[in-house]
């Protein structure tokens, strides 16, 4: 994954705005090692590009001068796309993604209500969340958007936290990556470079090792410097300007984006020094904060109801950031803390919906399922994160066929009742597979509405009830199917041919077989040429 580098991508990330070396460090270390060869080559061979984009929505209207045209002459929309789906196979297969169904479908709900608020844009946006503690989130070419689970936790209001990830989505459909190139001119190569060289010297360890790396970095940056951060500062107040108008479009309220400026300036002013300054990821200087204020003075108060969903994933986060039994232990205390404080309402239902969360993950089934109920009794309304883990936890807790089909029906009905839900259609899928239903789950899968074809996730499950059933051909040609929509058409060649050498399904399903395999060979070759 290409997260910010300083001077490359500094503008993209929002969260770490004001902590400079630690988060660089991080993205740095924990990404960019697998990318090294990757990430220098793009550099070196991709050719300054001029974006022509009209900037609309609403955004005039602050009387903030705009950084001027974009366009894709030579990085086009498709490009950048391609671009962000080959970093986002090395983001998924990093231990610090969270591949979580209750988390990833709150953030694209949440996500796409301020996409639609926006002006109309090509891209197709996903929004993950990645396991962090820093409050961070930070925006990839193509549309692809993070949300570290440190911010998820820290964020007071929902408002706040759309904010934030409406600040993203404008990096985004304002074509920040295109217009850093451009201003490049042939200096990212030596700046990515640069640094690239510089964390790797740094992790070789010892102090000598850092100080050659600070060496390095300062001594390749410092001609650039001046430049890129008055550029970095210019992105960040449009992307600043376009979050707020779709944070006002949403309905949320425009003061949460104002909140959270002002309390992580507070909490991290202590990493503003002249040193780290170079490699600063993300400034947040109080002229900004200002900007900020003076455009929300005259916009009234928008008195935003925070949802239940956004008080549950907060609670999941919490456990979720955590990998260790004594990590678990320690968050579930903390809850039981919270309910002998007597809270009420939401408050009441995310630290019961927390703690059986941290049960489950402690394998404590019967305490995950009492307080899971607890947390439904709690709350008069339907909800589907409840409803799923109820449905799992009852599952996962029966211990005779009788209470394992009891279970199903609730999974099954949770599913009806959430039609267009993935997390309540994923959840009934996965129960029909561990119950040896996958005649019954395949068939599912055909009808539903929830799970799209272009879901990866959608072949995925089917490619396993077909390898269960000895359907080989099916199989193999569903996991081509998941890899091709993931990016990656060398892996989708790899079963597309196994697929051809099972042959045991019918003349038009091999027929279809040949023509996906044709197709995804061209992907190769293309990708080959670029």
């Amino acid at each position: 994954m290409i997260p910010k580098s300083a001077a490359g991508f500094a503008f993209l990330n929002f969260g770490a705005c004001a902590c400079a070396a630690p988060p660089l460090k991080l993205f740095f270390v924990r990404f960019f090692k697998p990318l090294t060869v990757f990430a220098v080559s793009l550099a070196l061979l991709m050719p300054p590009a001029l974006v022509r984009a009209q900037l609309t929505g609403g955004v005039g209207e602050f009387n903030l001068p705009s950084l001027g045209n974009v366009a894709g002459a030579d990085l086009t929309v498709l490009e950048e796309r391609d671009l962000g789906e080959q970093l986002m196979r090395r983001v998924r297969a990093d231990r610090s993604f969270m591949s979580d169904p209750e988390i990833t479908d709150y953030l694209n709900r949440l996500g796409y209500r301020l996409v639609a608020a926006g002006s109309p844009s090509p891209y197709d946006f996903l929004f993950f969340p990645i396991r962090d503690r820093t409050l961070n989130a930070f925006a990839l070419p193509g549309g692809f958007i993070a949300v570290h689970s440190g911010l998820l936790v820290a964020a007071q209001t929902e408002s706040e936290l759309a904010g934030v990830i409406g600040h993203e989505v404008g990096h985004v459909t304002q074509r920040h990556i295109a217009r850093m190139i451009e201003s490049s001119k042939g200096s990212l190569a030596m700046t990515i470079g640069s640094i690239l060289v510089a964390i790797l010297a740094a992790r070789a360890g010892g102090s000598s090792g850092g100080d050659a790396a600070m060496g390095v970095m300062m001594g390749t940056q410092a001609a650039m410097l001046s430049k890129q951060l008055g550029y970095s500062r210019d992105a960040e107040r449009e992307a600043d300007r376009v979050g707020l108008t779709t944070l006002k479009n949403a309905g949320f309220d425009p003061h949460g984006m104002e909140n959270f400026f002002e309390r992580l300036q507070k909490n991290t002013r202590w990493y503003e020094t002249t040193s780290t300054a170079y490699i600063s990821t993300h400034p947040l200087t109080s002229e900004r904060i200002s900007d900020m204020q003076n455009r929300t003075r005259s916009m009234p108060a928008v008195k935003h109801r925070d949802s239940l969903d956004f008080f549950l994933v907060k609670a999941r986060a919490r456990v979720l950031q955590e990998t260790t039994y004594d990590g678990w232990l320690k968050v579930s205390k903390s809850f039981e803390n919270e309910l002998g404080h007597k809270p009420t309402g939401y408050s009441l239902a995310a630290a019961q919906y927390g703690l059986s969360v941290a049960y489950s993950q402690m394998n404590e089934k019967e305490k995950a399922l009492a307080a899971i109920r607890a947390a439904k009794a709690a709350v008069k309304e339907k909800n589907v994160i409840l409803d799923k883990q109820l449905s799992d936890l009852t599952y996962q807790a029966a211990k005779t066929d009788a209470e394992k089909a009891k279970a199903l029906e609730i999974a099954r009905q949770t599913s009806d009742k959430y039609p267009y839900s993935g997390l309540a259609a994923s959840n009934y899928v996965e129960l029909l597979y561990q119950s040896g239903r996958h005649a019954e789950l395949i068939k599912f899968l055909r009808n539903q509405q929830a799970l799209s074809r272009s879901n990866p996730d959608y072949y995925m499950f089917l490619a396993r009830s077909y390898e269960a059933l000895g359907q080989k051909s099916l199989s193999y040609a569903a996991t081509g199917d998941m890899y091709a929509l993931m990016g990656n058409p060398r892996a989708a060649v790899y079963q597309f041919e196994l697929a051809q050498k099972a042959n045991d399904a019918d003349f038009y399903v091999m027929s279809e077989i040949d023509a996906k395999l044709r197709d995804n060979r061209q992907k190769v070759l293309d990708q080959q040429k670029k």
